[in-house]
């Protein structure tokens, strides 16, 4: 525990409550909840392990306060509204905020409408979604409106003894009204076309089906031929919308399926929309920066931050792990596909086991639905199949994010990420073109090197180099790193093709050393651009950027570029900023990938080379005549000199050089 909090923490009392962490500046870094205040302030200054994304987090805290509450509840609550409102560089955040569109039955009307609505109210209307797209919730009305064609204007009707006379409007002429405001339909025939829309927009479309093909039957029997085949487009109409619709999955039970999934660097959230047994839409949600929190705590920050008093909220939520702090995995799973009526019986005992967290959760959330909400681990059947492919999704919205990073144009947060690096290292321009290098390996052998160019913050191909040592013999990345930037910068002097485009900034896969290597070349051929290191955690992940505290006050007072130190240098966490840091990972992975593929052919090569091919004068015909001889690269180190003479194409001179360099001790192989 660190002295400058020590007195402030004694003070804390040991009830529930939520704690705000301030930085320098006083902008709220995080905010969080706890069942005992004090308990939880103290975990943060002591000796304990934290995430790396806390760890950076705890480095900038100046103050900290808090917040008493009655309950673990009003805890919760309050750490929401908090978090929604001041939006903390470190806590987990659920940046989209878009609505979702419901469909609405104005059930409280004397003809009931029906229309799109943006928010769920209390006022005694049928609602039906919410559907994750406006095209779906068109097809949909439109569908419904050719089958049962309800009003659609909102002219106010009174009582139900008040007569209807008005001249009906361009709907009615047009078919797409029954004419209730000039009364050319009864309120109980209208209440029977109500029912109907009820039905299809529950999903019960057999009946709908069945009540159409009656009234067909019935109008093709009166031989009311247009009325039967009106009848006969409806049918088809709804044959269409049922081809689109998704297989019904369990039942006709509703429920959410939420999964995440993490790259080194951002993580994602897919949620499985499942109504009346049908799987009616997806969603993913990126969260940004949040690779090193935890399954649990994403999809805990994720059902709190979407679920919400103006949505729908099933009456189960599926997840695929426990929630941050949660125990009892094991018991939360029994709640398995076996029976389903069992399952939702048992909703409170399963949710119990689960953990404390899980029941806030569902305690709010079934306060805000207004009635009651499980959160479930399935561990078999069509639930837990759901979870795994939500997974599946996430994982693949990412993989599909990180390709997009690699094509196209540059994204606004590629050109913000480049715009940050010139601040904080204090550059002359945003760096427009970028060579970033990597070295790679085989021990002492197959030393080579990658240069990748990203222009304007995308990969520029065609100006990739690769580089096998000549001069380094033995590993060592410094001393590599020299010789590629050496190599490097004489062709840029040359101008050699290919070559002669100066990069705005150099970045170096490594930290101090590696960087150095590059400055000290730099020096020498009295250039200056601007050199970066970028350094990995024990994961092989990117962790920072280390460079010159201030690139340009370096330059002016020196000439060019000195020569890092522990004390002119600064290393710049990159979890502190995702733009970045994304940025930063898809540089170095892809140095890496090129460097290290280069390596393979490089040892494939080696693998596949014959002790012949290094012997003058021994090309590809003497090669195949001494194979199609002896038949093996050993036979040959067996033959005397004689017998390799009487090989045609091979003399006495030749067969004297090969017999000496098959047995030379530096022929291995």
């Amino acid at each position: 525990m660190t002295e400058k909090f020590r007195d402030e923490l004694s003070r804390v009392p040991e009830k529930p409550g939520v704690y705000i962490m301030h930085d320098e500046t006083d902008k709220i870094l995080y905010v969080g909840k706890a069942i005992v205040l004090k308990n939880r302030l103290k975990s943060y200054f002591s000796d304990i392990p934290h995430s790396a994304r806390i760890t950076s987090m705890i480095s900038q805290i100046h103050r900290f306060e808090y917040i008493v509450c009655g309950s673990e509840m009003e805890a919760l609550l309050l750490e929401n509204n908090l978090i929604k409102k001041h939006k903390p560089k470190y806590n987990v955040l659920l940046k989209d905020d878009k609505g979702y569109p419901y469909i609405k039955v104005t059930l409280g009307e004397r003809f009931p409408r029906v229309v799109l609505a943006r928010r769920v109210e209390k006022d005694g209307a049928k609602y039906f979604g919410p559907y994750f797209s406006a095209f779906t919730v068109k097809q949909l009305l439109e569908t419904l409106e050719s089958i049962v064609p309800l009003r659609t204007c909102k002219k106010k009707f009174g009582p139900r003894e008040e007569a209807l006379n008005d001249r009906p409007c361009l709907n009615y002429h047009m078919g797409r009204c029954r004419g209730v405001c000039a009364g050319k339909v009864s309120e109980e025939e209208y209440g029977g076309m109500v029912k109907m829309a009820l039905d299809f927009l529950s999903g019960n479309t057999k009946k709908v089906e069945k009540r159409l093909e009656e009234e067909m039957f019935a109008a093709a029997a009166r031989e009311e031929f247009e009325a039967a085949a009106s009848y006969r487009d409806k049918l088809k109409a709804l044959s269409q919308l049922r081809v689109r619709q998704s297989t019904s999955l369990i039942g006709d039970e509703d429920f959410d399926t939420v999964a995440v999934a993490r790259d080194k660097v951002d993580a994602c959230v897919e949620v499985f929309f499942v109504r009346s047994g049908k799987l009616l839409g997806r969603e993913f949600f990126m969260l940004d920066g949040a690779a090193d929190a935890s399954d649990g705590e994403l999809i805990e920050a994720f059902i709190k931050g979407f679920y919400n008093e103006n949505q729908y909220i099933p009456p189960k939520i599926c997840i695929d792990v426990p929630l941050e702090g949660d125990e009892g995995e094991s018991e939360a799973a029994e709640a398995a596909d076996v029976s389903d009526a069992a399952e939702f019986a048992a909703g409170a005992a399963e949710s119990a086991s689960v953990g404390s967290v899980t029941a806030l959760l569902e305690e709010a959330l079934s306060e805000m639905s207004g009635g009651k909400v499980h959160i479930v681990i399935p561990q078999k059947g069509e639930k837990r199949r759901l979870c795994d492919l939500a997974r599946q999704n996430a994982a693949a919205a990412l993989e599909n994010r990180e390709k997009s990073a690699l094509g196209g144009k540059p994204s606004e947060r590629e050109t913000r990420a480049l715009s940050h690096i010139q601040e904080i290292f204090n550059l002359p321009d945003i760096p427009a073109r970028i060579e970033a290098y990597d070295i790679s390996n085989q021990g002492d052998s197959e030393i080579d090197a990658s240069m990748v160019v990203f222009a304007g913050g995308k990969p520029l191909r065609a100006d990739y180099r690769l580089f096998k040592m000549k001069r380094v013999k033995t590993r060592s990345d410094t001393d590599s790193m020299t010789e590629t930037i050496d190599r490097r910068i004489k062709r840029l002097l040359e101008g050699s093709q290919g070559f002669e485009k100066r990069p705005d900034l150099i970045l170096a896969d490594g930290g101090i050393g590696q960087v150095n290597a590059v400055l000290a070349v730099l020096r020498d051929n009295a250039l200056s651009i601007p050199v970066l290191g970028m350094v990995k955690d024990d994961r092989h992940r990117s962790r920072a950027l280390c460079g010159p505290k201030d690139y340009a006050a370096d330059v002016a007072n020196f000439g060019s570029q000195a020569l890092l130190t522990r004390d002119n240098s600064l290393e710049f966490d990159l979890r502190s900023d995702p733009d970045v840091w994304r940025f930063i990972t898809t540089v170095q992975d892809e140095a890496h990938r090129v460097a290290v593929g280069y390596n393979r052919k490089l040892t494939e090569k080696r693998y596949k080379k014959s002790a012949l091919d290094d012997i003058p004068g021994v090309g590809e015909k003497r090669k195949i005549a001494l194979y199609k001889e002896f038949g093996s690269i050993a036979a040959i180190r067996e033959a005397t000199e004689e017998e390799l003479c009487r090989v045609p194409g091979i003399g006495k001179a030749r067969a004297k050089e090969i017999y000496n360099a098959m047995h030379s001790d530096h022929i291995n192989n």
